[in-house]
């Protein structure tokens, strides 16, 4: 059976109360992802005390869609990244937890529907300011019953928005203390007192989440010129990463457990600071609620000093405004991130993002233009046009790299049956192979490979020098608390850059292949040279699922791939700890520090103290011992999980890696090889979803300048449903297309998609008590677009 990861990254918007509606997008991309890991691990026979025993009646309709669609192809959905501005910053916050935990989000929604309200945001005001405002209630009342009354029906809409006009002038109305709290709550009810250890993040892979959000007062940042020497700049963008990594069963290294709430939380409510609506976001204001409900901050100076380049005696001047401002629509880090992230299986990968109000097209108006008035231009310059800055570049960036990775494909396929020789006569006729012999093999497969490449190798090797140089400056300045030391990771580039370059120049090989130092330097810190080698074998080793009756070799194991990839992962997971802080002891850091000072202060014994660093951190390092590791992981492990065939083919996928750095790297130009994957984007909006799309239909949220449901809770409910739908609408499509779609007959897809969808409004039913009607007429839609269905329903 064809296995297929469909390995999805999201991108929410900003956009006020159309939060509610992108809460109903996160929930069935749960509701999804939480279907196809629980039916894998019932397939695989994987069962725990800690495993959900039932799911809901959505989680059932998505895992019996699976189902179907595993006579076609056996799925699993993975969400890679995640990004999110504002309202999509607090959405993707809590999805992310969900996620790397495997958590309900009830409480998210119970929070979204009866807190997201205008009596419940507003700030407490004092009796004099309510006093005085009440002799300007008829005004507002005739304001709101005459000019807003043909766009508001509702009465609970007009008497909620006047209350909201009588509250304090030139002040912000919401509060984001209580916002604090609300957020708070709800993280620590996901759990609900209880740590179940379980994740849905495949084992060794790695969750990414991305939140923006704006630094009012803004940072330094130094750039290099000419003359000047250099200038100095306001920062104000700040982008908040947090991750959560699967790294053995029951243990999950994540920024998203409940240590770390206040830090999510935090991000959640500067990221949303809407300019206007709520003050500002401050530590100070975050300390106030977390004393109130007797809750510590442990990784307060850390996750500030890291997330936001802030110290303790710093972090007191800043504050911070809705991450929209900046950037409402972060698809560049998602893209970067999804580029180098592993698959398990063969990949379909998907970029979906969720927008709530997309650009309704429109003819062009014959009237002249009226020009704006000054209100209006200076709402459209702090809010609206900030929020709608156009994606076209970084989709036709996504594009670009699409046609490459097509190239890059096509071209190691042509490489496969060259290298295949070359390294073929390498490898002994014998079956039994030991670690050292492969060793050796490997490493005369690299010599050859070099001397093949003639001065094609110098800029290969260039490349590889100066990101190693990059590499050892950044972990230089990380290794140092210093605020200082991030500002002088150019210099120390430099010194590291000179350095190597020197040695290239000495050398007694004019093409530096063979010389003792620069071979002892690269095998003993080239670490990003040997996640590539492990990630390419790991895109070798996935094709060994496909089964082709005719190629002669019996069905793969794949219960044995899968135990020699997790091996695998644990290995790159060894390499990347060693570009972090924990990995090195006090004595690297203290000649780290040294170091930086030493080019701080512009002391002329810098440069002479660069080797010195090196050779500490190669002894840190220990890559000898992981190369034996490897070897024998190759050599004894693999031999024993795969059949002749396959595990001959994997030993010369590794052995011979170096012919194809020599093409991929300087291709790609980036420290980490992965699959070479298009990514396809897709939108979920009220308009992409046209299963059950009626005339006339549009979200509450949009009314009031997008403030519209925070002031109607049947509003809310009405957005909270048609975000789940739309998205259960969207989210078989794309299931679809990545088992290419049409290959079902259209009425069983047409069973599945309707089930969802009935699925939906039996859950949300009772619970969602001011729109029964809408329930009612939904569900009436439903049956009439899917007779069949609703036929077999009644048979049954």
């Amino acid at each position: 059976m064809k296995e297929i990861e469909l390995r999805l990254a999201l991108v929410l918007y900003g956009g006020v109360s159309l939060a509610i509606y992108m809460h109903g997008v996160s929930r069935e991309v749960l509701n999804l992802v939480r279907a196809s890991n629980f039916r894998l691990d019932r397939n695989a026979g994987k069962t725990a005390e800690n495993q959900p025993s039932e799911l809901s009646p959505v989680q059932t309709a998505f895992r019996d869609l699976l189902d179907l669609i595993s006579s076609v192809a056996d799925i699993r959905v993975v969400v890679d990244a995640i990004a999110g501005a504002s309202a999509g910053g607090v959405n993707g916050i809590m999805l992310a937890r969900a996620i790397a935990h495997d958590l309900p989000l009830d409480s998210h929604s119970e929070m979204w529907l009866q807190n997201a309200d205008v009596t419940r945001l507003a700030r407490p005001q004092s009796g004099l300011s309510r006093y005085l405002k009440l002799s300007v209630s008829p005004v507002l009342d005739r304001l709101i019953s005459s000019r807003l009354n043909k766009q508001i029906e509702s009465a609970e809409t007009r008497e909620k928005l006047r209350q909201f006009m009588q509250s304090r002038w030139f002040s912000p109305p919401f509060s984001g203390e209580r916002f604090i709290g609300w957020m708070l709550d709800a993280c620590r009810k996901m759990e609900n007192g209880e740590s179940t250890g379980r994740s849905l993040i495949p084992r060794g892979q790695t969750l990414d989440l991305f939140v923006t959000i704006t630094d009012y007062n803004g940072m330094k940042r130094r750039i290099h010129l000419d003359d000047p020497a250099f200038v100095e700049e306001w920062d104000h963008r700040r982008i908040l990463n947090f991750h959560a990594v699967h790294r053995a069963p029951g243990f999950v290294d994540s920024q998203f457990d409940t240590d770390n709430i206040p830090d999510i939380v935090f991000a959640a409510r500067a990221t949303s600071s809407f300019p206007g609506a709520f003050p500002p976001a401050t530590v100070a204001e975050m300390e106030r609620v977390l004393s109130r409900k007797e809750l510590a901050w442990n990784n307060r100076d850390s996750f500030l000093a890291q997330g936001l380049d802030l110290r303790s005696e710093t972090f007191g001047n800043h504050c911070f405004v809705d991450g929209s401002v900046v950037m409402n629509k972060p698809f560049a880090p998602v893209i970067d991130v999804i580029q180098r992230r592993p698959a398990a299986r063969e990949v379909a990968r998907r970029l979906i993002y969720v927008d709530p109000a997309p650009v309704e097209p429109q003819e062009a108006g014959s009237g002249p233009v009226e020009l704006p008035g000054f209100f209006r231009v200076i709402l459209a310059s702090l809010a609206h046009i900030p929020r709608n800055e156009p994606i076209g570049d970084d989709l036709r960036e996504l594009e670009q790299n699409n046609r490459r990775s097509r190239w890059l494909s096509q071209l190691i396929d042509a490489a496969g049956p060259m290298v295949e020789q070359a390294v073929s006569g390498l490898l002994p006729k014998r079956r039994k192979v030991s670690a050292a012999l492969l060793a050796k093999c490997r490493q005369d497969a690299t010599v050859a490979a070099f001397q093949q490449a003639g001065f094609a190798f110098l800029n290969y090797q260039s490349l590889k020098l100066h990101a190693l140089a990059e590499r050892i400056a950044g972990l230089a300045a990380l290794l140092n608390e210093d605020e200082g030391a991030r500002a002088q990771e150019e210099a120390m580039l430099g010194l590291f850059a000179n350095h190597f370059t020197d040695l290239t120049k000495n050398s007694k090989d004019v093409l530096g292949r063979t010389d003792p130092e620069i071979v002892g330097l690269l095998r003993g810190l080239d670490v990003d040279y040997r996640v590539r080698r492990l990630r390419f074998v790991i895109r070798k080793l996935n094709g060994f699922y496909h089964y082709e009756p005719d190629s002669g070799l019996p069905p793969p194991d794949t219960a044995a791939l899968d135990r020699l990839k997790g091996l695998l992962y644990e290995q790159i997971d060894h390499l990347g700890w060693r570009w972090t802080r924990r990995f090195f002891g006090g004595r690297s850091q203290s000649i780290t520090r040294e170091f930086v000072q030493d080019v701080s202060v512009g002391a002329s014994t810098a440069g002479d103290h660069v080797a010195t660093l090196l050779d500490s951190l190669i002894g840190m390092m220990g890559l000898a011992d992981l190369d034996r590791l490897q070897d024998e992981l190759f050599a004894e492990t693999a031999l024993e999980l795969l059949d002749k065939e396959r595990h001959a083919t994997l030993m010369r996928a590794y052995i011979g890696f170096a012919f194809y750095d020599l093409i991929t790297f300087p291709v790609l130009q980036r420290n980490d090889f992965s699959e070479v994957t298009e990514i396809l984007v897709d939108r979920i909006s009220p308009r992409d979803a046209t299963s059950l799309f009626t005339q006339g239909f549009d979200l509450k949220g949009k009314q009031l300048n997008t403030f519209g449901a925070f002031f109607n809770r049947g509003w809310r409910e009405h957005d909270y449903l048609w975000g789940r739908l739309n998205a259960a609408d969207r989210l078989v499509s794309i299931v679809l297309s990545a088992a290419h779609e049409g290959t079902l007959p259209q009425p069983q897809v047409n069973q599945a998609r309707a089930r969802i969808f009935l699925a939906v409004l039996e859950e949300e039913r009772g619970k969602l008590t001011e729109i029964p009607d809408e329930i009612d007429r939904i569900d009436a839609l439903v049956r009439s677009i899917y007779p069949d269905f609703a036929h077999v329903e009644e048979e049954v």
